[in-house]
């Protein structure tokens, strides 16, 4: 390859030195206008020369520093995007020719092979990885790497070896068609490498390899995984560097042990007692330890069954655990800080606590439950306060992962944590309303039915803590988690002294304590409902007084809260009880409004759920205050979502946590999103869901500019609750229009229902979570129900039909991985159920709304909907012999509305169904005999008389199910009297045609009577009864 290229000459790469040692200033002037000329008169102007010429200068300089900026701004400026053509876009790499990337890609390779800066070479390493990455997902390859690579892990030297296994590593997809035994022979020596950072980054090439191959190569790759992990203890030895590379390792190891847990399976014995070892090891570094727990917690979630088998792993982990989690030292700062929200999240104590949470959650009671109460009463007693803090916190950590085990033995859990109320020392009774607080969310409502009067009476007078305010409020926030999940009657008799403990702590002087207390009573009183109104003349006037004089900034959050309350207690007891308060509140949050200028005020949030209460407490009345208060409303629903990308900077993401960010590490950046503006737009799209559906005719001059905004958020992947609200509001829009009823309204509707459909259905699509795919058919038949039968277009029906194929086939393929998942060696059936018992109640839940969709669709078109049918033929009959029950019933109801809706068309499927509705009035399945015999009685009814042979042979089966023993149990009883309902419509409707005996079909039929529970099918029964005796 040549050596330069054409405009690469010696003054162009020295006017480029010079412009980076401008961009390495102090200046901020002169940073700022060498980042300008970089853009407008490099990268914009003559991209090739600029990156030709980093890459010499990442070579060829002679000081460290600008090589290092030349390798770094070489890979940032050549993955930009350059442009975007109709073959999509393209970066600058891509876009500068062959003959550039040529010379920077000999460049590059030159300077793996002479650098000699540690540094350096490791930004050139993923310089050429990150570009080489690009390359293959562009469809190119560079053919030099490869051999390049192998160069650098034959070299002597141990920093080539090094920087060879980094880029291998970073990409693993080169050696894609080695064989596993072939990289296996490659990858040993350099696990046994004398150098230890050379083994290190051997560990992470053979993870990233594995992680990379066909899951069916694993059995030929699987005697490197011993070798891998003996690099974990030869890390210990020596050196200082030790501590930082064994870090290193535990990370490496992270990813396959989350993707392949069970190839760790013969070696985790070994691992956990290493992993103990480190953590006792107080002479290391805090994350190198933290590390080798989060290695553990890592392989118990992702095969707890593996896990559960080996019971060293909870045996040596748990006690550690314990340990750390009462690892709590005295700070004065907790008792005098007013920013209560500012613990440390990364402490051994809540690193433990997070680690038991997540143990629980995958390992289940029956294996960790044992561990835990053999070490937690014996903390509970200890004479060291961290101790007792460190039980109660653990009983915290693992109540919703335990929870089965633990309601069974939920009378002595509690017995272990109230007499902790009365503590000595105020942390643990901090602790102790913590776990009280946990365990009323985890195990609500039998904590709340059972336990109300021991829990409140130990816990309320616990407010009277008054020389420790963190205390006292975190009563009053266990009181809102227990209140949440009460029923308002069990409840009522301690109102009084909670609102007398309440109004005091209102009056505190720490911010963060009237906060809570105000949250508190907004709970309590949400549950008391009609029992507040007592209250409220005492507490409505206080709150609407902290509004009024509340009005510094540093009040926000507070005002926030109380318009929260203050609108909680208005929807609690009613229009006319908030009556005389109405005018002053709304005026406020009008005032409120106005004076918003800030896009972090903390008080939008709470306004857009306030006005919203306010209007379902007022109906009608609210219409005037409207204008005023949808356009910041819609303002919210149509924020955008705001994000940041932080390469290699991880200070700076922290900063940025406590303002509402979340960030997630991509190829090595960090990419933020500002959580607090997509749950601001989430909850503005509940209130749109609110206001349509309170003022109904009234929303409707609304409706245009709330399709605008709601349609295009069916596909807001960032947040889920925003994509559920907006297929929410759609229906209740159509409503809207359609009670409105004026001129224009079927032009209108239609001219919505079009944008809704083609929304829905490219949603539907491209949609994988069942859960969702559910809101969206409820969304497209609720809307539908609205809008009437002739808005179903053939383009529809054949659209909504091929996504139905093609989302049942899905459905199968899920049901069959989970019975796969059951017949796992590692299987719990125990503990593993309830995850898979989620997948069957989403997917049960899919088919239902599936189904719904289906009838509505018939009930809308009839026969007109049978070509688009057609296509769901071969997946019902897959169905309808298929093993699972749940299936076969869903064939059946689709064929039900088939026969009910599309008549004596329905005839030429017969074939399809008759036999498989004959068979199921023998199922085992009462949820099939019902929908078979109620396919009986639409089939007489509906069918016309092809049908009338065929009712009058299953008769005998249809009072097989009526006398059958145990018919009329709760768990029969409606098929039976589906079945009697069957009868009933075979003799109405079929009894004229000759196929049976009338008179003898009867006299057996009235002897089946009554029909007590089946609300729908007793009218219609009851009714030919009421004809045949009249007759």
């Amino acid at each position: 390859m040549t050596q330069n290229v054409t405009g690469l000459s010696d003054e162009v790469v020295a006017q480029l030195v010079l412009l980076l040692s401008h961009l390495a200033s102090n200046d901020n002037n002169t940073r700022s206008a060498a980042e300008a000329q970089l853009n407008d008169q490099w990268l914009a102007a003559q991209p090739a020369i600029l990156l030709a010429a980093l890459a010499q200068v990442a070579r060829s300089n002679s000081q460290n520093v600008v090589r290092s900026l030349a390798a770094v701004l070489l890979r940032r400026l050549a993955l930009k995007d350059a442009a975007t053509t109709e073959a999509g876009t393209h970066s600058f790499y891509i876009s500068i020719g062959e003959d550039y990337r040529g010379f920077i890609q000999a460049q590059l390779l030159a300077s793996l092979e002479s650098e000699q800066d540690r540094s350096t070479r490791r930004k050139i390493c993923d310089t050429i990885s990150e570009l080489a990455i690009h390359m293959l997902e562009n469809g190119s390859t560079w053919v030099e790497l490869l051999h390049g690579v192998f160069e650098c892990l034959k070299s002597p030297i141990a920093d080539l070896r090094r920087s060879g296994l980094q880029i291998l590593g970073a990409v693993p997809a080169l050696v894609n068609d080695q064989s596993p035994e072939a990289m296996a022979r490659f990858l040993s020596p350099a696990l046994a490498d004398a150098d230890r950072t050379v083994k290190v980054e051997a560990l992470n090439a053979a993870a990233q390899y594995i992680l990379v191959i066909d899951e069916t190569s694993h059995a030929q790759i699987a005697p490197l995984i011993p070798q891998m992990l003996s690099v974990l203890p030869s890390l210990l030895t020596g050196e200082a560097t030790s501590d930082e590379d064994l870090g290193n390792a535990f990370i490496y190891l992270m990813d396959l042990a989350g993707e392949y847990p069970a190839l760790l399976r013969s070696v985790l014995p070994d691992l956990v007692e290493f992993v103990a070892n480190i953590m006792r090891n107080a002479n290391l570094e805090d994350n190198t330890r933290k590390s080798a727990v989060e290695l553990l917690v890592i392989i118990a979630e992702a095969n707890p069954g593996m896990v559960r088998k080996q019971q060293v792993f909870v045996n040596t982990l748990v006690p550690i655990l314990l340990e750390w989690i009462s690892t709590i030292e005295e700070d004065e700062d907790w008792y005098t800080t007013d920013d209560i929200d500012d613990d440390d999240n990364e402490d051994f104590n809540m690193i433990a606590a997070q680690a038991l949470d997540r143990l629980a959650i995958s390992l289940g009671g029956k294996t960790l439950l044992p561990i835990i109460f053999a070490h937690v009463p014996p903390m509970l007693s200890d004479e060291s306060w961290s101790k007792r803090h460190g039980g109660l916190m653990t009983i915290s950590s693992i109540a919703e992962g335990c929870q089965k085990i633990m309601l069974v033995e939920l009378k002595n859990v509690i017995g272990l944590v109230l007499p902790r109320l009365q503590d000595p020392h105020p942390r643990v009774r901090w602790a102790a309303c913590n776990a009280i607080g946990q365990m009323s969310t985890d195990f609500a409502p039998n904590l709340q039915n059972s336990y109300c009067s021991e829990i409140l009476t130990n816990l309320i007078p616990v407010m009277d803590d008054t020389r420790f305010p963190r205390v006292q409020a975190h009563v009053a926030a266990a009181l809102v988690n227990f209140s949440e999940e009460v029923e308002k009657f069990t409840i009522a008799p301690f109102l009084d002294q909670i609102f007398e403990k309440l109004l005091i702590l209102l009056n505190t002087g720490k911010t963060y304590v009237q906060e809570q207390a105000i949250t508190t009573i907004a709970t309590v009183a949400d549950s008391a409902e009609d029992k507040f109104v007592k209250y409220y003349p005492a507490i409505m006037p206080l709150l609407l007084s902290v509004l009024q004089q509340a009005s510094v900034k540093e009040f926000r959050l507070l005002r926030g809260k109380t318009m929260e309350c203050a609108s909680l207690i208005a929807l609690a007891v009613g229009k006319e009880t908030f009556a005389p308060h109405a005018a002053e509140f709304v005026n406020i949050l009008r005032v409120t409004q106005q004076s918003i200028t800030e896009p972090d005020d903390p008080q939008s949030s709470y306004l857009l759920s306030a006005w919203a209460r306010i209007c379902k407490v007022s109906g009608d009345d609210f219409l005037p205050y409207l204008e005023f208060v949808l356009p910041p409303l819609l303002a919210s629903a149509s924020l955008k979502p705001d994000f940041t990308v932080i390469d290699g900077e991880v200070a700076a993401t922290e900063e940025k946590i406590a303002d509402g960010w979340e960030f997630v590490t991509v190829d090595g950046k960090n990419i933020g999103i500002r959580t607090s503006v997509l749950d601001e737009k989430c909850t503005a799209v509940e209130m749109l869901v609110c206001y349509a559906r309170e003022l109904g005719a009234n929303f409707h001059p609304w409706v245009a500019q709330i399709f605008e905004v709601v349609l295009p958020l069916f596909k807001f992947y960032y947040h889920e609750g925003v994509r559920a609200a907006a297929t929410g509001v759609v229906p209740l829009l159509f409503t809207s229009l359609a009670k409105a009823n004026y001129r224009e309204f079927y032009t209108t509707i239609l001219a919505y229902w079009a944008k809704a459909a083609e929304t829905i259905l490219s949603a539907l699509k491209d949609e994988v979570d069942p859960a969702f795919i559910s809101q969206l058919y409820v969304s497209f038949y609720e809307s539908l129900e609205v809008v009437g039968p002739l808005t179903v277009t053939d383009a529809v029906a054949d659209e909504i039909t091929t996504i139905m194929v093609s989302q049942l086939e899905e459905y199968a393929q899920r049901h069959n991985d989970r019975q796969g998942s059951r017949k796992n060696v590692d299987f719990d059936p125990e503990e593993d159920a309830a995850p898979l018992e989620e997948q069957e109640y989403d997917d049960s839940a899919l088919l239902s709304e599936l189904s719904r969709t289906i009838h509505e669709i018939l009930k809308a078109q009839r026969e007109t909907f049978l070509p688009h049918f057609n296509k769901l033929v071969p997946a019902l009959k897959a169905f309808m012999s298929n093993p699972n029950p749940e299936a076969r019933q869903w064939s059946i109801c689709v064929y039900d509305d088939v026969i009910e809706f599309a008549g004596p068309a329905s005839v030429s499927y017969q074939g399809e169904f008759l036999s498989a509705f004959a068979a199921a009035l023998s199922d085992q399945s009462a949820d099939i005999r019902q929908a078979a015999s109620y396919g009986w009685g639409v089939a007489a009814q509906f069918g016309g008389p092809a049908y009338f042979p065929a009712c009058a042979e299953a008769l005998s089966g249809l009072f097989a199910v009526i006398g059958a023993a145990g018919s009329r149990s709760k768990e029969n009883v409606i098929a039976t009297e589906n079945a009697i309902s069957a009868v009933g419509k075979i003799c109405q409707f079929a009894g004229a045609s000759g196929t049976f005996n009338l008179d003898q079909v009867l006299a057996a039929w009235v002897k089946t009577l009554p029909i007590v529970e089946d609300d729908e099918e007793a009218p219609a029964t009851y009714n030919y009864l009421i004809d045949l005796i009249e007759a």
